[in-house]
């Protein structure tokens, strides 16, 4: 076992869930409550029973503190404070998941804060920040040496690619890396600006850089090559609220009260549409459309021409799989429902659900809830019908899980992880 000291891990901003609000007066009817009684009887009844070849197999690890994690080339890698090391200083580990087995873990020192926790290729790599100028170090999956170390933050890219982002309020850097060696193969610089990523099948594929005086300029993360520049509205303060890559969209505020979308193929304003003037609102993808996020609710609008397909203060979207939609109750309480994506009606209402988080949604979808005996039941829920197939019954109750790789990661408040292998 290898111990190495780099520098200290805190842990990532974990996915907040709506904000709870009081449920208003009515809403969508869902199924009648004798059918949705006679489902959870039979659901439940489901998770009593074993549920036979598709049990997953569970992977001993040790209890730790509110981890990071990371699953790659077969490892479980944990970033988490210490309690065995001195005050402050934290770890990362990395356990096989074929046996649960350390292979080996690397110290870091208490002066640095986790920025990220990422894989490139089979191996690792972290960025920690001492206090405003963060340092990425990448870490050899078979005995977690140090390859090199360099400023900025680490951002994987597509086939295996690595960038440093050197983000400051008044100028920005980013550097393509050759990922085992640490060497620049492309630099682009620019002033104020804000930096966004466009993704594809392939992960990131592009670099956008919309400048606080108004230019927006998109760059191919493999060669570092420039292949559009076109102007946007300057920033009203230091930076754009939004600057931000939608699939093949740039969505720029900038003029008080509007939200812009420009065409990343071409630069051409395509739409804009009204927003709150303060800064309490947020976007975000939604399969094809975009979601716009704010204290009265949640609008969905098209990516194409930026019309509003539907409004609602009840459901917030969460997911978007097979052209349906994910939405949890805004109480908290109801759980999810299977939401049209054209109108956002519900097509079904679940009950107390959880989705599971998976970096990229697929169909089907895992969902978890509580079942009887200080158990959580584990189902696949098909989003093109609603129907919800239980796949394993785990024990203990669980507050957050993710799925990566075939990997199933569960944690609880009490500095408890489950993990479990999931069935081919």
């Amino acid at each position: 076992m290898t111990v190495i000291d780099l520098g200290e891990v805190g842990h990532p901003d974990e996915p907040t869930p709506p904000a709870p609000r009081r449920p208003r007066g009515r809403r969508s009817a869902g199924p009648p409550a004798s059918v949705a009684l006679i489902v959870l009887v039979v659901l439940l009844t489901m998770a009593g029973a074993a549920p036979g070849p598709t049990r997953l197999a569970p992977v001993p690890v040790p209890d730790v503190p509110e981890p990071s994690y990371l699953i790659v080339g077969g490892l479980l890698v944990l970033a988490y404070p210490s309690a065995l090391s001195p005050a402050g200083s934290r770890q990362v580990t990395a356990i096989d998941l074929a046996d649960g087995r350390v292979r080996w873990e690397v110290s870091l020192s208490p002066r640095h804060q986790l920025v990220v926790l990422e894989g490139v290729g089979d191996d690792v790599v972290v960025t920690t920040d001492p206090g405003g100028e963060p340092v990425s170090m990448v870490l050899d999956h078979a005995d977690g040496r140090t390859r090199w170390r360099q400023p900025g933050v680490a951002v994987p890219a597509r086939d295996g690619g690595l960038l440093l982002e050197d983000v400051h309020v008044d100028r920005l850097a980013v550097r393509g890396v050759d990922p085992a060696t640490g060497a620049a193969r492309w630099t682009v610089t620019a002033g104020a600006a804000t930096v966004g990523y466009r993704t594809g099948a392939r992960g990131v594929e592009e670099l956008v850089v919309v400048t606080s005086a108004g230019r927006a300029e998109a760059y191919d993360v493999g060669t570092g090559v420039r292949r559009l520049a076109f102007p946007v509205p300057p920033a009203r303060g230091d930076h754009h609220h939004v600057a931000q890559p939608v699939g093949d969209l740039l969505l720029v505020d900038g003029e008080p009260g509007l939200l812009a979308g420009y065409d990343l193929a071409s630069g051409q304003r395509r739409w804009d549409t009204p927003v709150p003037t303060s800064d309490g609102w947020s976007v975000r993808p939604c399969g094809d459309a975009v979601c716009l996020g704010a204290s009265f609710g949640t609008r969905v609008l098209d990516r194409v021409t930026g019309r509003e397909r539907w409004t609602s203060d009840w459901w917030a979207p969460v997911e978007s799989v097979a052209g349906r939609m994910i939405g949890v109750s805004a109480d908290g309480q109801q759980g999810l429902a299977l939401l049209d994506a054209a109108t956002g009606r519900p097509v079904v209402e679940l009950g107390r659900w959880e989705v599971v988080h998976q970096w990229q949604p697929t169909v089907p979808l895992l969902v978890v809830r509580p079942a009887s005996g200080d158990r959580q039941v584990l189902a696949e829920l098909d989003p093109t019908d609603g129907t919800v197939r239980v796949r394993d019954v785990l024990p203990g109750r669980w507050d957050a899980c993710w799925h990566s790789q075939g990997v199933l990661v569960c944690w609880r408040q009490r500095n408890t992880l489950g993990v479990w292998r999931m069935p081919g």
